[in-house]
């Protein structure tokens, strides 16, 4: 039945993510964008210097982050 069928994932960052950032409170969006934000220039700072993908795959999870906040502050913003 296509009254349960669930509606495809097709944003750039995972669900579970989204899920997470929807429960953060409005007012502490902005904050946690400028701490994913800072924590993305750390790992990449950490990449350049030792070249441990480690700090890659951290950064990339940082850029979701940021990216998923961002996108919920701006779905909220425009409702």
């Amino acid at each position: 039945m296509s009254f349960f069928k669930k509606e495809p994932w097709d944003k750039p960052f995972p669900e579970k993510l989204a899920k997470r950032v929807s429960r953060i409170p409005t007012g502490e969006l902005e904050s946690w964008i400028d701490q994913a934000l800072t924590e993305v220039g750390k790992c990449l700072s950490m990449y350049t210097k030792s070249r441990d993908s480690v700090y890659l795959e951290e950064a990339l999870k940082g850029a979701e982050a940021v990216h998923a906040v961002t996108h919920e502050l701006h779905a909220r913003m425009t409702r």
